[in-house]
């Protein structure tokens, strides 16, 4: 079952031929080291949404796959042209919060469609020309122990009768 619920317009739009509609990520970056929240949206305007406004910066974002036995990781691919976000990465020294929102602008109406909170910022690849972020959960919750206590005939006599 898919976690992800987009509308039926949003569908429609996508899957159209020719549509007036286009679909946006908006990131929001947070960190106690950074005094206000980086928001960016993948366009080359900017966008508000939410009483939030989203800068404009080029990107290519894909989003975690859903697949059961892998981590969700998603994946952000920046050209490094502008250094802006490149040094306020580098002033980054733990995990910075990131909400991935993902938008569908019709004719003036920003409307989300998909919303995936509690993400961070596991990781980023720089080089002169792009720089490539992975974005993950805090934890890999797929290596955890399914539980924390040991059952053995010392810990849990009654099993093992």
């Amino acid at each position: 079952m898919s976690i992800r619920q987009i509308s039926a317009e949003g569908l429609h739009d996508m899957f159209a031929q020719h549509t007036d509609a286009a679909v946006f990520a908006l990131l929001t970056f947070t960190h106690p080291n950074i005094a206000e929240p980086i928001r960016l949206v993948n366009n080359t305007e900017a966008i508000t949404y939410d009483g939030q406004t989203y800068e404009g910066f080029p990107f290519h974002f894909t989003p975690p796959a859903e697949e059961e036995d892998r981590e969700a990781v998603a994946t952000i691919e920046v050209s490094n042209v502008d250094r802006q976000l490149i040094e306020a990465l580098r002033t980054i020294q733990s995990l910075a919060g990131v909400d991935i929102q993902v938008v569908r602008w019709k004719q003036g109406t920003v409307t989300r469609e998909m919303h995936i909170p509690g993400m961070y910022l596991m990781g980023a690849d720089i080089n002169a020309e792009t720089a490539s972020l992975q974005i993950s959960h805090a934890f890999d919750i797929l290596n955890e122990p399914a539980t924390q206590e040991i059952l053995s005939p010392g810990t849990a006599p009654g099993l093992f009768q």
